[in-house]
């Protein structure tokens, strides 16, 4: 299956590394256009409606944010390139979305095909797009959303919707606000990573937690909290006065 693929590049350089590497490692994404500028960029998306999208963050008069923001369908299975921008990178992780680190490596660039490959039929490919704008809009954590992967594909909750999370092996069960629950295929260690500097905190080797539905604390030997929907939770030993210091 041929899968139609724009690059939106304003370094030629950088253009051509991309291109090689399609050409040589992943025939089967068919080109039928790159730009540099945010109006070609979005002209271009709109007439040629791609299934992948290769994007840099920095492109000649804007950014690739800007075009997102103005295109009026993202259907379409979309690859960030970036040099360096941090706050970007994990956005790009709240919403699901690929990245490649510039200079672009073989091996990370037949990762990011390969997932684009798998989710390029997905019907929720533009609610990565959309929760990657919503976030970047927001000036609370608390307001941002987080997609969830699953067995079944992706889930997509506020985190403000989260009371706790914990690990049943290698899955990850998020306990919501309307006491539904969403297991995740990936780690809690993958989360820890994410939700560590949104008033998160790890307070068990098998457990997170939003420390907004704190309802109490109780001391010991290790210690407790009690969350607002009624649920204990022990706090062990290792990780209590990390928990205390971000109480």
């Amino acid at each position: 299956m041929t899968i139609t693929t724009v690059i939106i590049e304003d370094d030629e350089k950088n253009m051509h590394v991309i291109c090689d590497l399609i050409r040589q490692f992943a025939p089967d994404l068919e080109v039928v256009g790159t730009a540099s500028h945010i109006s070609e960029s979005i002209e271009l998306i709109e007439n040629r409606a791609p299934q992948l999208v290769f994007m840099d963050i920095q492109i000649a008069d804007g950014t690739g944010f800007d075009v997102l923001r103005k295109l009026s369908a993202k259907n379409f299975e979309l690859v960030f390139i970036t040099a360096y921008d941090n706050y970007a990178l994990k956005a790009f992780k709240f919403a699901a979305i690929d990245y490649l680190l510039k200079p672009v490596g073989l091996n990370e660039f037949r990762e990011a095909v390969d997932r684009a490959r798998t989710r390029i039929n997905e019907k929720t490919r533009h609610q990565h797009v959309d929760t990657l704008l919503h976030n970047l809009a927001q000036q609370s954590s608390q307001d941002r959303k987080i997609s969830v992967a699953t067995v079944n594909g992706f889930e997509f909750l506020d985190l403000k919707d989260i009371i706790w999370c914990h690990s049943e092996g290698s899955y990850t069960t998020f306990h919501l606000a309307n006491n539904m629950k969403v297991t995740s295929s990936r780690g809690l260690g993958f989360y820890e990573n994410l939700l560590g500097a949104n008033n998160f905190c790890r307070i068990h080797q098998s457990t997170i937690i939003n420390l907004r539905f704190i309802k109490s604390y109780i001391k010991g030997k290790n210690g407790y909290v009690t969350m607002t929907n009624g649920v204990k939770l022990e706090i062990s030993q290792r990780r209590k006065n990390d928990f205390l210091n971000t109480l």
